[in-house]
């Protein structure tokens, strides 16, 4: 059995070649976001509460990006492997209506409703004077307003990014990203300090930091797809045509996707929620240490981009036994690699949240979460690389079973009633809850077992 999960060196070399660049981009995006979070951290306690719930509502955004271009770009990884030229570049108009789409409503939503999301998190510390913390508040709104109107922006990225992966040209967005990140932190250091001449604004001078970062990053991502003349961008505008049956099949399946992503994030988000009413000291701790967290994760999303990119390949060059093998070896490599970083998160947690001016409390209380995140990487990781494996096939309907409706019909209810209507100590809290992640991988594990999956998609889109 465990011959059937070790993959031969050129298996590995492949793996390597797709992976290693993803992982080199996103973390120095990490790095440079947990810099970033540090610098911010520099200030009070307040701002990174205020920072921290913003990107949190954020990370919805982006995660909406992510699920309503997935469901072309399914078809993308496939179209590459199938070599249909013209099919590609209609998948991509359509990964660009719906980028669209994404922008519009999320930046209505976030300018209209900023301030009442932000509030909700704000929960002050018990003894507090006040419900809510002003200054949490304060904070939270000027970084969310200036991130708002950068969506459009946001949205070339991944659009242009996430095409350059499905057609396995890597380099590309890893050496955008770097270029990006390494911008970030500089304006970053200059505009939240105010150095060398210019103004100090704090929490707008990060925000305004990571803007200039993904306008820099979008142009570069621009000029080589153009400069380059690549496949998918060819005659993108000068003759927008998507044959109706396609484009039908292809909302078909974004939807499923899009939508559980919106209902996965958004159970985060109230999760997080949960986690805030125990006060402002709770949530700070909680943005130590996903900062921190976050620099170990990446290994596990650049594995489960790889399984993407190869089984959604091999599925589209009809290569369906292979993908099958392909994926158990892939999974088997996710939970080595997130056992050995899990070992390197638990032995730096301690040390970790000195990089912060806050509290003893608040830095035991980060510490103790990053131990948790670290005895159960291996299951996120594991988790990931199902849902991946699924969605490469087109199962979209199984994977929002497996994603959204696992976290809103066990995880939420847990999280709430655990959070609010218990006295548990928090860290016991985040324990159970994070840890009935152990079943869901239980339950996706069968899901691969059964083969189903694995179809080939440019074969049969009438049957879809």
């Amino acid at each position: 059995m465990l011959k059937k999960l070790i993959g031969s060196k050129t298996f590995y070399k492949e793996v390597l070649g797709i992976v290693l660049p993803i992982m080199i981009q996103q973390g120095i995006t990490t790095f440079v976001g947990l810099l970033d979070n540090i610098m911010v951290g520099q200030l009070n306690e307040n701002a990174i509460a205020g920072v921290a719930i913003a990107n949190q509502i954020m990370f919805i955004v982006l995660i909406c990006f992510i699920g309503g271009l997935a469901g072309p770009g399914i078809f993308v990884a496939q179209y590459f492997g199938a070599k249909d030229e013209e099919a590609l570049k209609q998948a991509f108009r359509a990964k660009v209506i719906l980028a669209t789409f994404v922008t519009i409503i999320a930046m209505a939503v976030l300018l209209i409703f900023k301030e009442p999301m932000i509030t909700a998190f704000a929960k002050n510390d018990p003894g507090a004077a006040g419900e809510f913390n002003p200054q949490v508040i304060r904070y939270g709104v000027q970084y969310l307003t200036i991130m708002a109107f950068s969506l459009p922006v946001l949205a070339i990225i991944q659009l242009y990014a996430s095409t350059f992966r499905e057609i396995r040209e890597t380099t590309v967005p890893m050496v955008a990203g770097i270029i990006s990140v390494i911008i970030n932190f500089v304006f970053n250091y200059l505009l939240i300090f105010g150095k060398l001449g210019f103004p100090a604004l704090e929490v707008e001078g990060a925000a305004i930091a990571t803007v200039i970062a993904r306008v820099v990053e979008a142009s570069i991502l621009l000029w080589i797809a153009y400069r380059n003349r690549m496949i998918f961008a060819q005659g993108i505008f000068t003759r927008f045509h998507i044959e109706a049956k396609r484009f039908k099949l292809m909302v078909k399946k974004t939807l499923p996707l899009l939508t559980n992503e919106l209902l996965w994030s958004s159970s985060i988000l109230v999760i997080m929620w949960a986690y805030a009413q125990r006060g402002t000291s709770v949530y700070a701790a909680f943005a130590i240490s996903s900062a921190v967290s976050n620099l170990f994760f990446i290994v596990f999303g650049a594995l489960a981009t790889g399984i993407s990119v190869m089984v959604g390949n091999e599925l589209g060059a009809n290569q369906i036994e292979l993908a099958k093998e392909n994926a158990f070896k892939l999974l088997f490599l996710t939970i080595v690699v997130c056992l050995s970083f899990g070992a390197v998160l638990a032995i730096i947690a301690p040390f970790a949240p000195y990089l912060y001016n806050v509290a003893d409390n608040v830095r035991a209380m980060a510490t103790q979460f990053m131990w948790v995140v670290a005895a159960l990487m291996w299951v996120f990781a594991f988790n990931a690389g199902i849902f991946f494996v699924l969605r490469a096939g087109g199962m979209v309907i199984l994977t929002f079973l497996f994603d959204a409706t696992f976290a809103w019909v066990i995880t939420v209810p847990l999280a709430i009633i655990l959070s609010l209507f218990t006295d548990l100590p928090i860290l016991l809290v985040y324990a159970l809850v994070e840890g009935v992640s152990i079943i869901k991988g239980i339950i996706g594990m069968q899901f691969v077992k059964s083969g189903k999956w694995a179809r080939n998609l440019t074969h049969h889109e009438n049957a879809i």
